[in-house]
């Protein structure tokens, strides 16, 4: 490597690692603050007088503990999907054939000690198309236990077998001819599975939690066909729930503003509502900094459209 001499080169090298080492400090905060959470919660503890569990502050994995057959005590250990340290970002754009491409960038970070296998994000109505990157596949809009959602997962049948390992990024892009809403997203690992001695009793295997719970959780854009006034300011209040809004006084003046559109479109109001979307526009364009990309879709997108169609 050639080295750099002179002062103002010297110079000039601090100050360009002073700047990658401020985007990287950036960029881990804004990880953090987008980190998906665990589906479920695993009570500890004594359970109803057959065995506990208990949790192992060190690894971040669980100890489940009861009497054997043979009246020994038995131990196994669960590792939890949601151990995993990963995120999730989303944009949306009208095309125009009138059809939405949603874009999605999941980011399995460095620091992760699983990798993930299967994604699913929830929506009430099948895409047109969806493309996703090779080694991943796109396997349907499903029916599952939290609703209709679109599938993906690491392709059984792809040489070499790519399942997102950590400090890895999976890219997809979704066609949809219906406006985004917040949908939820879960992630499946490779967690290995619960290796159990003998038989658990029922009360102890009843605190695992099942299916999609057992891994991370968090809110997205998704195609959503029953979007109206009414659930868009249901969808808006969970979205800054999920902290989509940075600034929370921010975060109560939008969501005042979206309340007073809604009600001029329920009472036919199309001149007020107007006003207020602009109003609302203005404001998001003033304090895009304390706005996640996902919140901004919503209000100068997706919000616009609904008043479109409550107009006609």
């Amino acid at each position: 490597m050639r080295r750099i001499t002179g002062t103002c080169a010297s110079s000039a090298a601090i100050a360009f690692l002073l700047a990658v080492m401020l985007i990287a400090t950036s960029s881990a905060q804004a990880d953090q603050r987008r980190l998906l959470q665990p589906g479920a919660t695993i009570r500890t503890g004594k359970v109803n007088g057959v065995g506990r569990i208990e949790y192992i502050r060190r690894t971040g994995e669980y100890r489940f503990i009861w009497k054997g057959f043979d009246g020994r005590l038995v131990e196994a250990t669960y590792i939890p999907e949601w151990r995993a340290k990963v995120t999730l970002t989303a944009s949306a754009e009208a095309l125009p054939d009138g059809t939405w491409r949603y874009t999605y960038t999941l980011h399995n970070l460095p620091s992760s000690p699983q990798s993930v296998t299967a994604v699913y994000i929830t929506s009430d109505v099948a895409p047109l198309r969806v493309l996703v990157e090779r080694g991943w596949r796109f396997v349907g809009w499903k029916e599952t236990y939290k609703g209709t959602a679109l599938c993906l997962e690491v392709d059984p049948a792809a040489q070499p077998y790519s399942p997102l390992a950590p400090g890895q990024q999976l890219q997809w892009h979704v066609i949809s001819g219906h406006p985004p809403a917040v949908g939820t997203c879960f992630v499946t690992t490779d967690a290995p599975i619960m290796r159990v001695p003998e038989e658990m009793p029922s009360a102890l295997a009843d605190q695992l939690p099942p299916g999609l719970d057992a891994g991370l959780r968090g809110e997205t854009l998704s195609p959503r066909q029953s979007l109206s006034a009414e659930t868009f300011l249901m969808h808006w209040r969970t979205a800054v729930k999920a902290g989509w809004v940075r600034d929370r006084r921010l975060a109560s003046l939008l969501t005042t503003q979206v309340e007073q559109a809604v009600k001029a479109l329920q009472r036919g109001d199309n001149g007020q509502a107007q006003r207020v979307l602009a109003a609302i526009q203005q404001l998001a364009s003033e304090h895009r900094a304390q706005l996640e990309p996902e919140a901004e879709v919503l209000l100068l997108q997706s919000l616009p459209v609904v008043a479109r169609r409550a107009g006609q």
